[in-house]
């Protein structure tokens, strides 16, 4: 563990192509995992540099230079050791986590002390498994004691947080908890294995680790019996499914997942995954070996841009939050939109794949899933082509998603589907706007002496600017879309059809821009109620400059102490807004 350890890398123009392409080989992944494991030797090093500037307030934890010469030891020993517990999830996590906490930037009130106390116990986990003769302090996080890729060990006198000693012996791992000794018994790694037409699967199925759900330390929560019979069957239906119809995710989902994680079925968490936790997956329960399939090609993905951005340049725009992604309400810097296009287009191409052979469970939400996320990707990929601060080697990666998604045929083969793509892409785009951009003032203000005076309204108006804004959620229309596309049935139980919402589900246009009309009488703020004017109306101005057809309204009111017919004033802007 030393600076003549840490190497310089370049990424072999191979692995960018094979990136580009989409499936990664398994050499391609072995080379980003190598690369990721000198990142994070390289954090660790500029952690315990940080750190010994806070050792006074590290308690038991406070012998840094001692930690640091045993996992020194243990890397002389076995090296592949070392390498495999910095390299795990929790380990990676708790890194990222304690860095912040010793450069003063932490992200919760989880204690200084028991954050970076847990080095101890990667330390520990790393002699324990190099065989070493050690004694050392090791933090109790939610009344256990864990070990990453060794185990966990629940005190029997469960305490929210402290720290025990660890010793090690020829008979095994002793613990002692305030000077008295403890039974160890510990609950080891949870491995699940799969094999599949020659290719093979291990991930650690971690229930137990307190930085698994990649935040602030967790409890463990063991799955029962049943739970992870479960889990193990849908991973091992769902490593069928891949290496039937997916061999190159197959392949690198070989060579790159490490831990699946999950999460509690009450979390309304599709899968997710961390910058500091290359190839793990957090997820709750799916339904179907299909759908956890999907999650796993889909979460991948990020830790893949994530290896590549810290190797290449593919933008220099900075991390300003200002950019439209149609998956998120919130605007997105540049990074974020790369990772989105990347990981949503494997979607779409997961998704192409299985639509011909989906039992009729999941053949409407197969359909859906595909449709929605390429318009969502396509509308991303024509908002980018704007970008100016993407790199040359940005503009090919862009391309070369471009390039996937035109090969996809993407057209919904239902009329239910269609009408809930198109609706919801639209009302998205719409109350994105509506929450997030401020018109030019001097727009503004020429739109409302326009008005006032009987003129024009501006043909070109000036653009906005993105001021993020904490307001999120969808809207009813898109709720009630979704719905009568994915589950026909359960939409037409639906009581108290009335309203605008219901109107313009009937296609009865005329009817849903009265009924909107009528709210933004009663409430001219109303987000939802100038989106779905916009759908019921078709109107380009609401489409392209929604922002400024609301301040116009609100303008003139405040002008004349009474607000315009809002579809007269959409359609005034109509004729000049191209």
């Amino acid at each position: 563990m030393d600076a003549v350890a840490l190497s310089t890398h370049r990424l072999p123009r191979f692995v960018f192509d094979e990136i580009c392409s989409g499936s990664v080989s398994a050499t391609g992944m072995a080379i980003l995992r190598t690369t990721q494991y000198s990142v994070r030797r390289l954090r660790l090093r500029a952690f315990l540099a940080v750190a010994s500037g806070v050792a006074a307030r590290l308690g038991p934890f406070a012998d840094l230079d001692r930690a640091w010469t045993l996992l020194a030891e243990a890397e002389q020993r076995a090296p592949e050791v070392v390498e495999d517990v910095l390299m795990s999830h929790s380990a990676g996590v708790w890194l990222s986590r304690a860095l912040r906490q010793v450069l003063g930037t932490p992200t919760d009130a989880t204690p200084l002390w028991s954050e970076v106390g847990w080095f101890n116990a990667v330390v520990a986990a790393a002699a324990v498994r190099a065989g070493l003769r050690c004694e050392v302090a090791v933090p109790v996080v939610h009344g256990a004691v864990t070990l990453p890729t060794v185990g966990t060990c629940l005190l029997p006198h469960r305490f929210p947080v402290g720290h025990a000693t660890l010793r090690t012996t020829p008979a095994g791992v002793e613990l002692d908890v305030a000077g008295r000794p403890v039974p160890v018994r510990w609950e080891p790694v949870p491995r699940q294995r799969g094999t599949a037409r020659g290719r093979v699967i291990e991930v650690v199925l971690d229930d137990l680790e307190p930085y698994r759900e990649f935040g602030a330390p967790v409890p463990p929560r063991p799955l029962d019996p049943a739970e992870r019979d479960e889990w193990h069957k849908l991973l091992g239906e769902a490593w069928d499914l891949l290496t039937t119809r997916h061999p190159g995710p197959a392949e690198e989902l070989s060579a790159g997942l490490a831990a699946v994680v999950p999460l509690d079925s009450r979390r309304d968490v599709f899968a997710a995954s961390s910058a500091a936790a290359f190839g793990a997956v957090a997820m709750s329960p799916k339904r179907s070996a299909t759908e956890f399939g999907e999650a796993l090609v889909h979460e991948l993905q990020h830790s893949k841009v994530n290896a590549l951005l810290d190797l290449v340049e593919l933008h220099d725009g900075g991390d300003a939050p200002v950019h439209y992604a149609p998956w998120r309400d919130d605007p997105r810097p540049v990074e974020a939109l790369l990772h989105g296009v990347y990981a949503f287009v494997s979607v779409v191409e997961f998704w192409h794949a299985q639509r011909d052979v989906l039992p009729p469970s999941l053949a409407r939400r197969g359909e859906f899933n595909l449709c929605h996320r390429a318009r969502q990707v396509g509308s991303a990929l024509d908002g980018m082509s704007r970008l100016t601060s993407l790199t040359d080697l940005g503009r090919e990666f862009v391309a070369a998603v471009a390039a996937r998604l035109a090969v996809c045929d993407a057209v919904a083969r239902t009329p239910e589907v269609a009408a809930a793509v198109e609706a919801m892409t639209a009302d998205h785009a719409v109350t994105w706007r509506l929450r997030h951009v401020r018109p030019d003032p001097g727009t503004v203000s020429a739109a409302v002496a326009a008005w006032l005076g009987g003129g024009e309204a501006p043909g070109d108006p000036r653009r906005g600017r993105v001021v993020p804004a904490t307001a999120s959620g969808e809207s009813l229309l898109t709720a009630l879309h979704r719905l009568r596309a994915l589950d026909p049935s359960e939409f037409d139980r639906v009581a108290n059809r009335r309203g605008p919402e219901f109107a313009h589900l009937r296609g009865e246009r005329d009817a849903a821009a009265e009924g909107y009309a009528a709210r933004l009488r009663a409430a001219p703020h109303d987000v939802t109620a100038w989106a779905g004017l916009a759908l019921a109306l078709d109107s380009t101005a609401l489409r392209r400059v929604p922002e400024l057809v609301r301040a116009t309204h609100r303008g003139v009111a405040a002008r004349t102490g009474a607000a315009p017919p809002a579809a007269e004033l959409v359609a005034w802007f109509d004729r000049t807004v191209g």
